[in-house]
């Protein structure tokens, strides 16, 4: 049985639209990863991001 990468969440930063991979942590087992979106951009220091699914609807 061949692994299979695991995809990051993405999200955008509401000021400049970059977008960022979240921050991960562990979860509850060793093999599940939790994430969340950055503290700040570091491209315009906002501190607001949405999950990269609820972009096509910003604005």
């Amino acid at each position: 049985m061949s692994h299979v990468a695991e995809q990051p969440e993405l999200y955008v930063c509401r000021g400049c639209q970059s977008v960022f991979v979240g921050d991960v942590s562990e979860g509850p087992t060793p093999e599940d990863h939790v994430y969340s979106a950055p503290g700040e951009c570091s491209g315009c220091g906002n501190t607001e991001f949405i999950e990269i699914e609820e972009y096509p609807h910003f604005g």
